[in-house]
């Protein structure tokens, strides 16, 4: 049984990657997503990786994650009968989201302004990679685009060299979760007034938000918006974050003063009992030491800091990410290992809040697949598994014969006809 949070309430979906984790969060909440695909499928269905990599439209890593839970319409927007099929859609539903290029659905009308004279409720959320004002508001864009021109990328990376994206497209993402958020704050209003509006969610500008740390903390980054890779940026120099050991990666920032002191004590204290610790470190008055964070660097900060986080790199070398955290954890050292994905789905506090769930593919795909769960635990309305994703067009006669009342022979003839 689904979340009924949102139950009773239908979302109609015209996105593409840049919406979809929009109608992922409202199909886990409850809602009714009908997603509206082309007659040759969404362009979700073509994202890799695929299943056992094998292409297939029903394979799509992505569409099956992204998917889930939703019910799979085809209509084909060219046509008279595939237009008017979406806006009896959009006569019945609560919510909708799109992603298509600004002023294309206006044009064949299926717009806001037109939608909402048939429906006065309808909240409809416009996902656009540069806003609907502005000198951009025309551009088209890929993911890496907005990632770029919303200032992130030039973070990522290693300082001197060129700025990467990340490897998974996060700015859809960024902007599907908004447009979510966004379109339930719009409900608030309409229960008082029946009334809906239309959201307009700016790609680059939800990218902009995620850098509100970088901006809001430069004593840790010495300038704004610096490149820094696996160091942490200060007034004169860098500090080392991540360490290597024997299976992977250790996270943890050397500091001293009355925060990190004891923290790097403790560390100190267990490299010596192994033979890693220099004298100078166990002798060190680490509760005055702050160097590079609230003053300059001097030339015995930096010989310092350059033998510890050698020694320290060497030390972890020796021992596994668990052999390390559980050893931290008893002498309250500040660290945490780097978890790769088979760490965090073999993990056991996931496991105790049974955070990952089996989803039922076997008329698909002939199995089940573990999906990561709910991102909050619901005490009286609690969100359960998804549905699998849907075949393309698998609910065309369940939508337009349940919900529109189209009989067989009109159905046969909209698929005739290249509507459906």
């Amino acid at each position: 049984m689904a979340s009924e949070l949102l139950k009773g309430f239908r979302m109609l979906e015209l996105a593409d990657e840049k919406g979809s984790f929009c109608g992922k969060i409202f199909a886990d909440l409850g809602a009714d997503v009908i997603k509206v695909e082309p007659v040759g499928g969404c362009s979700t269905r073509r994202i890799p990786p695929f299943l056992e990599d094998i292409p297939d439209s029903d394979r799509s890593l992505y569409f099956i994650a992204y998917q889930a839970g939703k019910r799979s319409v085809t209509a084909n927007l060219e046509t008279a009968d595939g237009r008017a099929l979406v806006t009896e859609l959009a006569r019945q539903s609560d919510f909708l989201v799109e992603s298509f290029p600004l002023g294309y659905l206006d044009s064949i009308g299926l717009g806001y302004d037109e939608l909402s004279r048939s429906n006065q409720r309808l909240i409809y959320a416009s996902i656009t990679p540069f806003g609907d004002k502005g000198p951009a508001k025309n551009y088209k864009a890929a993911d890496i685009v907005t990632w770029a021109s919303g200032g992130m990328m030039y973070l990522m990376g290693e300082e001197g060299r060129p700025p990467l994206q990340m490897s998974l497209p996060q700015a859809g993402m960024h902007a599907g979760a908004e447009a979510a958020v966004a379109s339930l704050i719009a409900h608030y209003p309409r229960q008082t007034s029946g009334l809906g509006q239309k959201v307009v969610v700016n790609m680059q500008a939800c990218i902009v938000w995620t850098l509100m740390n970088e901006q809001a903390m430069p004593i840790f980054h010495g300038d704004f918006l610096r490149r820094t890779g696996v160091f942490v940026g200060s007034n004169d120099t860098r500090r080392k974050m991540v360490f290597r050991c024997s299976d992977g990666h250790i996270s943890i920032l050397i500091m001293g003063g009355p925060v990190g002191a004891p923290s790097t004590i403790a560390l100190v204290n267990w490299m010596a009992e192994k033979g890693f610790a220099a004298d100078w470190m166990k002798a060190k008055d680490w509760m005055s030491w702050v160097p590079g964070i609230l003053m300059a660097m001097t030339q015995k900060d930096r010989e310092e800091i350059d033998e510890l986080e050698d020694r320290v790199e060497k030390f972890f070398l020796t021992m596994t990410k668990q052999e390390i955290y559980r050893e931290a954890l008893k002498r309250r050292i500040l660290l945490a290992p780097v978890a790769t994905v088979a760490d965090a789905a073999a993990d056991e506090q996931l496991k105790a809040r049974k955070f990952f769930v089996q989803v039922d593919h076997q008329d698909t795909l002939g199995r089940s697949l573990t999906f990561p769960g709910a991102f909050a635990k619901f005490s009286a309305t609690p969100i359960s598994p998804p549905r699998r994703a849907p075949r393309l067009g698998e609910h065309n006669r369940e939508v337009y014969s349940g919900l529109l009342g189209l009989g067989d022979e009109r159905l046969s003839r909209l698929r005739t006809e290249g509507a459906i």
